[in-house]
């Protein structure tokens, strides 16, 4: 689970249907068949207080006019996977334009562009991560058309555990789709960074008091809906049942064949329709 270089991949905007140029044009692209509107594809930056400007992709219904629902979408962390990246939710983002959902999809830096040192130095970097995600969503809220009243996050791996940290702190953000979280945030980075001695995994673990987000799912009550793994190495039953404990009203949906990655038609098909529920999507 060591990092690698972050790669965009280029070859999701083709599946999108649409490049956003390198200085942030915009593109169009055609909507889904049995859609009217079309939709548009744009490569942005998002400033960050104190820190260097966030690349995403804003995918929005390319119409004018209010009553939009937002997703902001977080993507999960598996070196040489070409979607570990704001690819990984780019053509469900581009679906979900035709039934007038707009989605800002940030790429995320820790740990992809930089690897956890064992210290309060690895809470900080959490911490600014997540003010970047906090100021990814601000800038959902503020495009045009955007009911903030209708928005949610999902992530996977990283993504959902920032995904909580956000919903369970924002005020108004009270639906999450969390695939495959781990519990807390030292778990993986001792397990695949530090290989702490024994003696020193629980003041590392007490490094990010308040910030687990085993601790903090609870507060999204039945707006969580979690998806794991059956046969997932990285995310076992002990994880899946401290989040059961957390979360008594969350929806939980377990596919016992799928690995890490959930790239099954179905738990795509399973997430799309619980946010159509949740946000009032048409079609």
């Amino acid at each position: 689970m060591r990092r690698l270089p972050v790669l965009v991949s280029v070859a999701a905007l083709v599946v999108a249907g649409a490049v956003a140029g390198a200085g942030g044009a915009q593109a169009e692209a055609p909507a889904e068949p049995d859609h009217a509107a079309a939709t548009v594809v744009r490569d942005i930056e998002i400033p960050v207080a104190g820190q260097p400007a966030v690349r995403a992709w804003l995918v929005r219904p390319q119409r004018a006019g209010g009553g939009l629902a937002g997703v902001l979408d977080l993507h999960w962390f598996e070196p040489g996977r070409a979607n570990q990246d704001r690819s990984e939710f780019l053509a469900e983002a581009t679906a979900l334009a035709g039934r007038g959902v707009v989605s800002v999809l940030p790429q995320l830096t820790f740990p992809w562009a930089g690897d956890p040192v064992g210290d309060a130095r690895d809470r900080a970097a959490v911490t600014a991560q997540l003010d970047a995600v906090r100021a990814a969503y601000r800038r959902l809220l503020a495009e045009p058309g955007v009911d903030r009243r209708r928005t949610a996050v999902v992530g996977h791996d990283y993504g959902a555990m920032y995904a909580v940290d956000l919903a369970a702190r924002e005020p108004g953000l009270r639906r999450a789709v969390l695939l495959a979280p781990d519990a807390t945030w030292a778990n993986w980075f001792d397990r695949f960074w530090l290989q702490l001695p024994e003696g020193e995994r629980a003041a590392y673990q007490a490094v990010f008091a308040g910030l687990d987000p085993v601790d903090l799912v609870g507060r999204l009550g039945a707006g969580a809906y979690l998806q794991f793994a059956g046969a997932d190495r990285f995310v076992g039953a002990e994880t899946r049942a401290a989040f059961a404990a957390a979360a008594p009203q969350a929806k939980v949906s377990l596919y016992p064949d799928e690995e890490h990655d959930l790239g099954a038609a179905r738990t795509r098909d399973d997430r799309q329709a619980w946010l159509a529920g949740r946000l009032g999507l048409r079609g």
